[in-house]
């Protein structure tokens, strides 16, 4: 599922253009800031001091904040540390302007959690180059939390679909948080374990109702339960992002004594956080499934911690904090660092000296640092060792920076690969002609080692950022389709619609762009449904009016659960509006005729199709391919469906079913992800 790039601020809806916040008490300088932000399409908030940016910048919310360092009442520097201090300004970058030079002062703007930094006077091309990256990078991060929330909704809902385990997964995360407030743990490491304990079960998707029901299970069916460890983990570990969570989902029913699964893994081999949420997940099932008061939950729990199930230190700190209002901190225990694998840096220069200085300003910097003499040598290093930033000079023999470029930003695969051109020509014109071929940005030699890894690292943030988000989509659709594969009735259901959608819409000489648009349309189109009982989707007699109001609030949950995601932006009124009908009769919005836009009437047109050739509760019996084209048009003739292409729709599938093995694309799957 292909990724769209953020929108350039266009200027012409003020919702759309991103908020930069400068502040510099020199009257001057903020003039010319406000100038050339202006002039690049955004929407500029002036202040003069430290302590009018910590008044502003929670009310506007700032994409960027542009920080000079040399200010009276607070200066840069406490106003940063301020800043990133609290929650709301922890994902805010702020680029820090100083007319200092030397290097400790830009070490301690970076220290107090500057995300990079210009000297003045600031060239005006480096100016849009960085405020466009850190842009990038807040809309970035902002589209992943907002995915976050989705799978998270999701697997709330997952949970939520048995009435026996209702509420066990918020229960859990509040288990925990208590332990980690005993623990001393710090803001960021308790948010780390409260979501990986909300995401701890999420594997459960890919297991089959049946067994979720029963209570005795066969040696055989243990160990297919047993999975949903490792399918969580393998839901969660390809996202950058969601990999602290990993340790909580895939290890959550080890046990000290080395008898858990999936790996058994014993003593300090389990993670501390996962140490938690399997002391919090036990109390629980404790609780709940046997029905005991707290006391003798508790007991249990610690007999069981003395048998050698669970920390008995932990489960001590448990009980504890379970007895107290506000969880009073007795120790300091801390979540392990896990180390990441080293940043691949390819540096492009013909110039021997260029690439030792690179190397040298690069070294103990923490990246892998590898080289090529020319582009050509640059495309197959590229093609075959996975880079994750290129360090391209621009005037080489066999293949210049310019065609690198090119040949880099044609090719889908390398679409975000950041590249930064390094070069010792100082020529305004070249340094703009190359960001307009896509550089990400732009370093003249003498390199400044600083600067040079700090432009890397946040390059590599917008890389991984683009990468989560293409998976996190992924998952969306995954958890999506596996909650729809939970109902007999609709198993597959949304599959078949996107892909017959896409079909049709690439028939009717609309365009592959389009084709693919519907089909995501198609796999996500009753994701309302989540929100509405399953008593109420499986009810075989009429709805009541109240019960009907439920239902077919879904087409407009739906669309307020996929708003956030910018990158799916396209699909939102096919989402809202596939329930609508071509006399007006329908719902949500009560649309009429062309006024239902041309890809809802499609897909609801082929939505119906798949109903009326599908088991559901309220008719069993499907019909014939031949009897459900008859009902369209007679439906058609009715005033419910565009009757034009209704015919369209039949003269495709002529007097044969869909070969779905024809038109079947793959979907995201749980167990490929």
């Amino acid at each position: 599922m292909a990724i769209a790039e953020e929108a350039v601020p266009s200027g012409n809806d003020p919702s759309d253009r991103d908020i930069v916040l400068a502040v510099d008490d020199n009257e001057q300088n903020l003039q010319l800031l406000e100038e050339y932000l202006s002039t690049w399409g955004y929407d500029v908030v002036l202040a003069r001091d430290g302590r009018e940016t910590l008044e502003l910048y929670p009310k506007i919310n700032p994409s960027v904040i542009v920080l000079d360092v040399m200010m009276p009442v607070m200066d840069g520097y406490e106003a940063c540390a301020f800043i990133k201090a609290e929650k709301i300004g922890r994902t805010i970058p702020i680029l820090m302007l100083t007319a200092l030079t030397g290097t400790e002062d830009k070490i301690k703007a970076l220290e107090c959690g500057a995300d990079d930094f210009l000297n003045k006077p600031i060239n005006k091309d480096e100016l849009r180059s960085r405020i466009r990256s850190l842009v990038r990078i807040r809309n970035l991060r902002k589209e992943l939390d907002s995915s976050e929330n989705i799978i998270m909704t999701l697997n709330n809902a997952l949970s939520n679909k048995d009435p026996r385990s209702g509420g066990h997964v918020q229960r859990v995360a509040a288990y925990a948080a208590r332990l980690c407030d005993k623990l001393g743990m710090s803001r960021e490491e308790r948010e780390i374990i409260v979501k990986g304990a909300m995401l701890h079960d999420v594997g459960m998707i890919g297991i089959p109702d049946a067994l979720l029901a029963r209570s005795a299970l066969t040696d055989e069916e243990r160990a297919r339960f047993a999975e949903h460890t490792r399918i969580g983990a393998s839901i969660l570990d390809p996202m950058k992002t969601f990999r602290p969570f990993v340790p909580m989902v895939r290890w959550h029913h080890e046990r000290i004594d080395g008898g858990g699964y999936p790996d058994g893994l014993s003593g300090e081999a389990i993670p501390l956080e996962a140490r938690i949420v399997a002391i919090a997940n036990r109390y629980d099932e404790i609780r709940h499934d046997d029905d005991l008061p707290d006391a003798e939950a508790l007991s249990r729990l610690r007999a069981e911690a003395r048998d050698g199930a669970w920390d008995a230190e932990l489960t001590s700190f448990f009980a504890a904090a379970l007895g107290e209002k506000t969880p009073a901190p007795v120790t300091s225990r801390h979540i392990r660092p896990k180390a990441s694998p080293p940043a691949r840096v390819l540096c492009v220069d013909d110039n021997p000296v260029n690439r030792d200085l690179v190397a040298a300003s690069l070294a103990g910097a923490g990246f892998r640092v590898s080289f090529a003499e020319n582009g050509a040598e640059a495309m197959e290093s590229i093609d075959n060792d996975g880079i994750d930033v290129v360090l391209l000079d621009l005037l080489m023999p066999v293949m210049d920076g310019d065609e690198t470029l090119r040949l880099l930003r044609a090719d889908p695969r390398h679409q975000f690969l950041p590249v930064i051109v390094v070069t010792a020509h100082h020529g305004g014109t070249m340094r703009q002609e190359a960001i307009v071929a896509g550089a990400d940005d732009f370093i003249a030699y003498p390199l400044n080692r600083l600067e040079l890894i700090t432009r890397i690292r946040s390059l590599l943030r917008i890389k991984d950022y683009h990468a989560d988000l293409e998976q996190t989509h992924s998952v969306i659709c995954a958890l999506a389709l596996a909650l729809e594969a939970k109902d007999q009735y609709t198993r597959g259901h949304s599959q078949r619609v996107g892909d017959l959608a896409r079909n049709c819409t690439i028939f009717l000489g609309v365009g592959e762009a389009a084709g693919d648009r519907v089909r995501i349309a198609g796999l996500l189109h009753d994701i309302g449904k989540i929100a509405v009982p399953e008593s109420l989707l499986h009810k075989q007699g009429p709805l009541t009016r109240e019960e009907f109001l439920r239902v077919i609030d879904h087409p407009v949950i739906g669309e307020e659960m996929i708003r956030p995601l910018n990158a799916l932006a396209g699909i939102l009124r096919i989402i809202r509006h596939h329930h609508e009908r071509y006399d007006g009769r329908g719902y949500p919005d009560g649309l009429r005729g062309d006024a239902i836009p041309y890809e809802v009437r499609l897909l609801s047109i082929v939505d119906a199709y798949d109903a009326l050739t599908s088991h559901r509760s309220y008719r069993p019996t499907p019909l014939s391919h031949t009897a459900a084209l008859e009902t369209l048009r007679r439906e058609a003739a009715g005033g419910k469906w565009d009757p034009v292409m209704v015919d369209q729709f039949v003269a495709m599938l002529g007097t044969s079913p869909p070969d779905w093995e024809a038109i079947t694309l793959g979907v995201p799957s749980l167990y490929s992800l």
